[in-house]
Parts: structure tokens; C-alpha cells; sequence
């Protein structure tokens, strides 16, 4: 179509210039210029209008080209994007039934050495029983790491699922899950305001959960003390939850949220090395960031933003 209108301005101009030239040519002996300057005048308005239909024609068919190719990219990345979620499905489906077979061998190992240990141990000799030990410890270790391995294969399909949550519960919750620590270390938590979010429950337990329990597993000889607390900023709430424990190197704090990182070496602190993983899963589920600010000796203050939702604050809750 901006072709045809092109084509017709075009022609009707040197039509109108040649029929003018024309003229002139025609009856040059009484050539008058002052007759000529409002031919002249539309001529060149003529030749102004066909210059701007021109860049008008071609601005509208650039922007049909590059909105029929931003059509197409936004096609491309959402099927890309669709064939990313499902393979991320595949993945997780295929860890959670993996970690899942691998608890049944695992339980029958267990099930035997302890079976051997209770009926046997007095009337092996020292070695053999060490023997045997070490195969209970190696077997205790796995079935932790395949716990933690189905908590961090299921972050992605559970916690799809958001609600409205406080997460005063939530940190309710999990001091409940860390109680045997709390009470074996003498350890205490201060609980001030916290909001209320859009989130997965049992995901953001989870979360606090692993928190509180390196907080108070990597605690100097003084009674751990932990604080967690709330700030708003913008458009987002970041939570903290700070200690008074061994600290960590800041040339570490990069690599700790990494899988099966591990600061401290295996006879330390048990742990598999997927507690800070799995937090930064679910924060990472949850639209935020996650961060840590921390100097040997001096605590460490991890800090995680959720994304605002409520204006509402629960009480304060201490324990």
C-alpha cells in the first residue's frame, strides 16, 4: 500500500513540474518571475510532502519489520523457555526418585551393621569393630546427604506453591526443629518483628530451619546467641538472621551457597554441604537474593529478601 501512495505522489510531482517547466518554456518571451513564485512555492511543497510521506513509509515498514521480529524472538524464548522448565522437571523428577531408591540398599546397610554391632560387638576384636563402626558412620553420613539431596531436588516442585504466610510461624517452626540443638548448646534466639509474605511454608522453614542450625552448630565456646530480624526497603522485606559464633573468612563468602561446599573440614561440624544450597534455592524460588556478612571470630550475619507483599507485623516472639 506505501508503495502505491509513493508511486502516485511521485508521478503526480514531475507532472506538475514538467507541466509548469513546460509553461515557462512554452511562453518564454513573456516570462514574468514574479508569476512563477507560487508554482515555485508548490513545487516545493509538492516535493517537502513526498520526502515526508517517503520517511514516514519507511519508519512505519521499519517498526512492522522489527515488531515481526520481536514477535518472533518472543516466540523463540518462549518455547526455549518452555522446553527449559521441562527439562528442570525431568532433572528434579529424576533426583527425587534417584535419592529416593538409594534410601532402601542404604536402610539395609544400616539395618545390619547395628544388627552385627548389638549381637557381635562385645566378642569382636577391637579392629573389626572399628571396621564396623566406620561402615555405620559412612552409612549415617549418606543417609543425611540423601535427605538433603531430596530437599534440594524438591524446592522446585513444591514451592509453586505460595500462600500468604507470617513468618513468625514460619521461624516458629523452626525452632521447634532445632530444639535438641538449642537445648544441647545452651543456644538462644530473639525473634523481633517479622512480616508477612507470599510464600511456600515449608520451604521457607526449611530455610530458617538451616539457618538456625549452622548458627548455633558453628558457635565459638561461648553460649550462641542468634538474632533474627526484619527491614524494609522499597519494594522488599530483607530478613537477617545474625550470631555471635565462629565467623567465616570473607574469602569464602562466595562459595559457601555453592552444592557440597564445605568450610570447615569433615571432622568438624557435621554437615552434608547442601544446608546453604538449599537456602539459596528457596530464596532463589522465592524472587530474592541471599548474601552473608561475616569475619572470623566475630559471628556471621546472613541476609535473604523476599519480595513485599503484606504491611501487616506479627507480635514478637522470643525463646
Amino acid at each position: 500500500m506505501w508503495r502505491r501512495v509513493l508511486v502516485v505522489l511521485g508521478v503526480g510531482v514531475l507532472l506538475t513540474s514538467a507541466t509548469v517547466f513546460g509553461a515557462m518554456r512554452a511562453d518564454y518571451t513573456n516570462f514574468d518571475p514574479k508569476t512563477m513564485i507560487p508554482l515555485i512555492v508548490f513545487i516545493a511543497g509538492a516535493a517537502l510532502t513526498f520526502l515526508a510521506t517517503v520517511l514516514v513509509s519507511v519508519n512505519v515498514v521499519a517498526e512492522q519489520r522489527a515488531t515481526r521480529q520481536a514477535e518472533q524472538m518472543t516466540m523463540q524464548l518462549q518455547e526455549r523457555e518452555h522446553d527449559l522448565v521441562q527439562s528442570n522437571r525431568e532433572l528434579e523428577r529424576f533426583a527425587t526418585i534417584a535419592a529416593h531408591d538409594l534410601q532402601e540398599p542404604l536402610r539395609t546397610i544400616m539395618t545390619f551393621t547395628s544388627l552385627i554391632e548389638r549381637k557381635h560387638g562385645p566378642n569382636m576384636e577391637g579392629e573389626a569393630l572399628d571396621y564396623l563402626l566406620r561402615v555405620a558412620a559412612a552409612a549415617h553420613r549418606m543417609r543425611a546427604l540423601i535427605e538433603d539431596l531430596l530437599i534440594y531436588a524438591r524446592i522446585g516442585q513444591v514451592e509453586r506453591q505460595f500462600v500468604v504466610v507470617s513468618l513468625s510461624d514460619v521461624v516458629a517452626a523452626a525452632i521447634a526443629n532445632v530444639e535438641p540443638l538449642l537445648i544441647e548448646t545452651d543456644g538462644k534466639i530473639e525473634v523481633r518483628d517479622l512480616p508477612t509474605v507470599r510464600g511456600n511454608p515449608p520451604g521457607l522453614t526449611q530455610l530458617f530451619t538451616n539457618l538456625l542450625a549452622n548458627a548455633l552448630k558453628y558457635r565459638l565456646h561461648n553460649e550462641p546467641r542468634v538474632v533474627i530480624s526484619s527491614v524494609r526497603r522499597d519494594d522488599e522485606w530483607i530478613i537477617s538472621v545474625a550470631d555471635n559464633g565462629k565467623g567465616i573468612d570473607p574469602q569464602h563468602h562466595d562459595r559457601i551457597f555453592e552444592l557440597f561446599r564445605r568450610i570447615e573440614p569433615r571432622g568438624g561440624a557435621d554437615g552434608t554441604g547442601l544446608g546453604l544450597a538449599i537456602c539459596a534455592r528457596v530464596v532463589d524460588v522465592h524472587g530474592g537474593r541471599i548474601w552473608v556478612k561475616s569475619t572470623v571470630g566475630q559471628g556471621a550475619t546472613f541476609s535473604f529478601t523476599l519480595p513485599l507483599q503484606a504491611e501487616r507485623r506479627r507480635p514478637t516472639l522470643k525463646s
